[in-house]
């Protein structure tokens, strides 16, 4: 069994840098606006590595994109961001597999250089690693796409679409 134990996320939407680290048994509750559908959706994310099946019931018209993330769509006509220019964002997640006895991480970096075009990404994984911040970020920057490979010798597989991320996760998860 692979069991998730930590989820990084760093300018996720309202999620600026935060390690969430999870038990056995997870209850996700809270207010509406707590960012519930957010985690949800950011785990979904690098799972499937959809960038369209994004929760539409969560949010006002059903209009949540990569942009509406990463940018953290604020809902204001005046100000419909709070992040502008060139930002990054990263997705961990750290799973243990029980029968390899060993920690890995599948996640995902963003680049946006603006919020009209869809940000680029890349899917990876990492074998024997753990979430830690010098992965995600350099000093107090955080790692671009570029920084971040070059960076972490140790990711054992990079996807650059869809399609070979889908097949990476197939490979490391099994099919359900």
């Amino acid at each position: 069994m692979k069991r998730l134990q930590k989820i990084r996320l760093i300018n996720w939407h309202r999620f600026v840098n935060e390690t969430i680290e999870l038990d056995d048994s997870v209850l996700l509750s809270g207010e509406n606006g707590a960012g519930k559908s957010t985690l949800l959706d950011a785990i979904q994310f690098v799972i499937t590595c959809s960038k369209t099946h994004f929760n539409k019931a969560a949010h006002e018209k059903g209009k949540r994109n990569l942009n509406s993330y990463v940018r953290c769509k604020t809902g204001q006509e005046d100000h419909p961001y709070e992040r502008s220019g060139e930002i990054t964002s990263h997705i961990a997640l750290e799973f243990y597999d029980d029968a390899r006895r060993y920690p890995f991480i599948v996640g995902a970096v963003l680049d946006s250089a603006s919020a009209e075009k869809e940000p680029n990404v890349i899917w990876y994984l990492m074998e024997k690693e753990q979430v830690r911040d010098e992965l995600f970020l350099q000093g107090d920057q955080i790692k671009s796409i570029a920084v971040f490979r070059a960076t972490n010798k140790n990711i054992k597989t990079l996807a650059k679409t869809q399609t070979e991320a889908k097949n990476q996760m197939l490979s490391r998860f099994g099919r359900l």
